[in-house]
């Protein structure tokens, strides 16, 4: 992951990406160059340095106010001069919560920024199993069209030979013609999701590289939906970055509300020379609180801080709905590739041995042996469906819980027993 920020390094950066575009790019490969030159991710990041300069400006004291003033008398006589310096003393005093304030902002945008790098790793690898599929399924589709073409062009010799019926020709000439259009849309989902993975990764159409060829099986097991669930409420950034913003709301509030009713003033010395003499004195200047007490300045305080609090609980309520969902779908994935490789795909490779000996033994026709062969085939592209679907809802459920299956470290548990109840609820203010 790399801020591009028009630095010497960027060049780099530029020449890795240029490398690795050249053949093979695994998903990990796939997933670095989408951090490097995902242009969206890149406009995020200048989130964090808007943030870091808020930090910066709110423990920042406004320039003091300097005055001059020059009166002459009526009629004529010498003039009458004045300065003075005025100190913001109220900005003074709300500095220690403001800097408070902005820090928990900077915070909730640090913690948004990763999570936005999460987000993309998780959509980059989501695409380019989409892709790896798209590609496999097309060679299943390729496989099919030539099988049901040879079929066809058999179907029409032996109809030339006035040994098959109209209606048998053309029941094998609309397979091979159906077969030939699921080949077309194969080729089209192909370039479809070639291009949604390439847009993932921020390079453009024009650079010619390849994909890994073949979708793996299944990995290790996944934890209990409890245990994914206190995972995804550790690790999720953007629960991490709502908690921040509940804080940074409950503080503002406290700002808020201890000056409503001073929301500025200045203080500082004053010179003023007269024909009588010089003077020096004070002085010192605050809003009169008789129309606006601040009620409406505390009213939406109070009204964000609600807001924020109800946003978190909402996000984990989420969290635990999408983790129960994603977990259900990997497991159906699972079991529907365990069933296809240990029972289906046996069982229709068996198909096509056994009507292989029938056609040797002059028993059955070819044809028979092409639709076994076509069938296996369809079973094959089951699988691969089913391999898409376990790696894709993978992908979205190491999302949900915050990026990984690793279980909690001891610091994680700890942390989790001690703030259980600051994860549920948003702090009040004081």
């Amino acid at each position: 992951m790399d801020w591009i920020q028009g630095r010497t390094e960027d060049s780099v950066a530029d020449a890795f990406v240029r490398t690795a575009l050249t053949g093979e790019v695994p998903v990990d490969t796939a997933i670095q160059i989408g951090l490097l030159r995902n242009k969206r991710l890149q406009a995020s990041f200048e989130d964090l340095g808007i943030a870091q300069a808020d930090l910066v400006q709110a423990g920042l004291i406004a320039n003091p106010l300097l005055s001059a003033g020059k009166g002459l008398q009526r009629g004529g006589g010498p003039s009458v001069q004045s300065l003075g310096i005025a100190l913001p003393i109220i900005e003074i005093l709300q500095r220690p919560l403001r800097k408070r304030v902005a820090g928990l902002e900077f915070g909730a945008a640090s913690a948004r920024m990763q999570g936005e790098v999460l987000r993309l790793a998780a959509e980059i690898r989501i695409a380019y199993v989409d892709a790896q599929a798209a590609e496999q399924l097309l060679e299943m589709r390729r496989s099919v069209t030539a099988a049901l073409d040879a079929s066809a062009i058999a179907a029409q010799a032996i109809h030339d030979a006035g040994n098959l019926s109209d209606f048998d020709l053309a029941q094998e000439r609309a397979q091979a013609a159906e077969a030939r259009l699921e080949m077309l849309r194969a080729e089209s989902d192909v370039q479809v999701t070639r291009a949604v993975l390439e847009r993932e990764m921020g390079v453009g159409g024009d650079v010619s590289w390849t994909l890994s060829q073949r979708l793996p099986p299944p990995v290790d097991t996944i934890a209990t939906v409890a245990s994914l669930a206190r995972t995804a409420r550790m690790r999720r950034l953007d629960l991490r970055a709502a908690q921040s913003d509940a804080q940074a709301a409950a503080q503002a509030l406290r700002l808020t509300s201890a000056f409503a009713l001073l929301p500025d003033g200045t203080i500082g010395p004053t010179y003023e020379r007269e024909p009588d003499g010089t003077f020096l004195g004070g002085l010192l200047s605050i809003p009169l609180p008789f129309l606006d007490r601040g009620q409406s300045r505390t009213a939406r305080g109070r009204a964000m801080m609600r807001q924020s609090a109800a946003r978190h609980d909402a996000l984990v309520v989420e969290i635990g709905a999408e983790v129960r969902q994603l977990r259900a779908g990997l497991e159906s994935a699972r079991a529907r590739e365990a069933h296809l490789r240990s029972v289906v795909l046996p069982l229709r490779r068996l198909a096509v041995m056994e009507s292989q000996k029938f056609v040797n033994a002059m028993q059955h026709s070819i044809f028979t042996l092409l639709l076994a062969k076509q069938a296996e085939i369809d079973a094959g592209a089951l699988y691969i469906d089913a391999l898409r679907d376990y790696w894709m809802t993978r992908a979205r459920l190491e999302r949900a819980v915050g990026g990984t299956f690793a279980p909690l470290t001891t610091e994680e548990q700890r942390t989790s027993n001690g703030t259980a109840d600051t994860n549920r609820r948003a702090p009040s203010p004081r």
